[in-house]
């Protein structure tokens, strides 16, 4: 392809998943519980409380490394605390993907692949609905697709710095999700196979300086700790007593879902056939070796898939985080091969995985459906609705996101300098402000977080929205 046209479409694809990501923004954004704590975590550190940890993990009671906060750190600084910040992150590395994936393309096979996977992954529901919400493992799908390039690109040529690089980047990785420790598993053992352009023995050395040198905030807190988070990690893995029965069947579905949300709206029998056509094609395309470096994912979806098995547990989507852009590289390639190339058929086919994928996009919705009726201006609003109000000694509580403690609503009121009590102590306030479905009353909450409150009347009461109201309530 010309020159001038690759890039031609390559702005498009940038300018339409420029689009997707920052359409509406304020409305679509992903704010729950997750989303706030690790808001709380980042403007601790604006304010001068550093951590070597990161968020929690939601099984086996562990900790990731704080590397996703310093990535935040930026972000939030930038807009002032303004959790609208989380987003503009997430999507910001969204955004870098797309030229990556489409360098990783033209490395694989030609400029028309990268060009294919790079509108794929514009277009995709999931990628877009990572894009919205700041979760520790989402930037993962920008640094692992660096990190396969930076070893394409060692092969190739090596230089230490790069080997260095990689390392480092291997480091923040595994921060994000300890799954992409394939990552490093990659790395180390990928190159003994390669009888052509071999890396010497410094690639080593620089490789394993660079991996604790991007380690280093969670390793000095492992050293001090006697290793607590790498132990906890080690008796979950391989212990039967936590996390659920182990099965292969949790790993053999775990592919078809995220295939089918990556690339067909959330169909999981599309999602099926796709996956099983995109490893005849890569096994076929692996036997003929007319593709470069096809090696890289192979072993790399082997490492995966092994690391899936010793786990055998359930496994949401962005567990196997570490393959989803090579999945769609690998679609982008299997497109590309079975149209031969001509640009008529592989653009038509394009167009209709973009239908197909568009109602799942959630563009026409008045906010994010997981939100599940509240978003950040309601958080806003009820904050300062809380700050603007006399109040003495205050707790705050809500019956809605699965979230009685109100973590989006601590995060607005601690970014205004408010400080209610914290959630172990609603015995102890004087006023409790309590957001509930306009559906539901008072008199028939019983989560503990109102009952502990005690006797209570109403004082003041203000809409929030259509579907919620924020009470103030003081005891009898």
């Amino acid at each position: 392809m010309k020159k001038k046209t690759v890039l031609f479409w390559l702005f498009f694809v940038l300018a339409l998943g420029a689009l997707l990501r920052f359409y509406r923004m304020n409305d679509l954004a992903v704010f729950l519980a997750d989303q706030a704590s690790d808001s709380q975590k980042v403007l601790d550190m604006i304010r001068g409380k550093f951590t070597l940890l990161g968020p929690i993990t939601s099984v086996g009671g562990f900790y990731n490394g704080p590397i996703v906060y310093y990535l935040m750190y930026p972000f939030y600084l930038l807009f002032k605390g303004d959790p609208i910040a989380g987003t503009v992150f997430q999507s910001v590395f969204s955004l870098l993907t797309i030229p990556l994936i489409f360098l990783l393309g033209k490395k694989i096979k030609n400029e028309k692949v990268g060009l294919i996977a790079s509108f794929l992954f514009v277009i995709s529901p999931l990628m877009i609905d990572y894009s919205r919400a700041a979760f520790n493992a989402y930037p993962a799908i920008f640094f692992s697709t660096l990190i396969i390039y930076l070893l394409i690109l060692l092969i190739g040529k090596y230089k230490n710095w790069l080997a260095l690089f990689l390392g480092i980047m291997i480091g923040w990785i595994i921060q994000m999700h300890y799954f992409a420790i394939v990552f490093l598993f990659l790395a180390f053992l990928y190159p003994i196979f390669l009888k052509k352009n071999r890396p010497p023995f410094s690639y080593y050395f620089f490789l394993s300086c660079g991996f604790f040198i991007g380690i280093a905030p969670f390793l000095l807190f492992e050293v001090r700790h006697q290793f607590l988070n790498v132990n906890l990690f080690l008796k979950y893995i391989f212990s039967n007593k936590s996390g659920g029965d182990r099965s292969i069947s949790n790993l053999l579905y775990v592919w078809p879902q995220v295939t089918g949300w990556i690339l067909f709206g959330n169909q999981f029998i599309a999602g099926l056939l796709g996956f099983v056509l995109v490893i005849v094609s890569t096994v076929l395309s692996a036997v003929k070796k007319q593709v470069k470096y096809i090696s890289i994912l192979v072993f790399l979806l082997f490492l995966v898939f092994l690391t899936g098995l010793v786990y055998g547990r359930a496994m949401p989507n962005h567990y196997i985080i570490s393959f989803h852009t090579s999945l769609i590289i690998l679609f982008a390639l299997m497109i590309h091969e079975i149209f031969k190339g001509k640009n008529i058929y592989i653009i038509l086919f394009c167009l209709i995985l973009l239908v197909i994928n568009f109602p799942s996009l959630n563009l026409t919705k008045k906010m994010h459906p997981i939100q599940r009726g509240l978003n950040i201006s309601d958080f806003k609003k009820a904050s300062s609705i809380i700050d603007h109000d006399r109040k003495g000694v205050y707790n705050v509580a809500m019956h809605a996101q699965g979230d009685n403690r109100a973590m989006p609503l601590r995060y607005m009121l601690s970014l205004a300098n408010e400080s209610p009590l914290d959630y172990e102590h609603y015995g102890e306030a004087e006023i409790l402000y309590f957001i509930i479905p306009k559906t539901e009353t008072l008199k028939r909450q019983v989560m503990w977080e109102y009952t502990s409150f005690g006797g209570s009347k109403v004082v003041s009461k203000w809409s929030l929205n259509n579907d919620f109201n924020i009470y103030k309530v003081a005891k009898n």
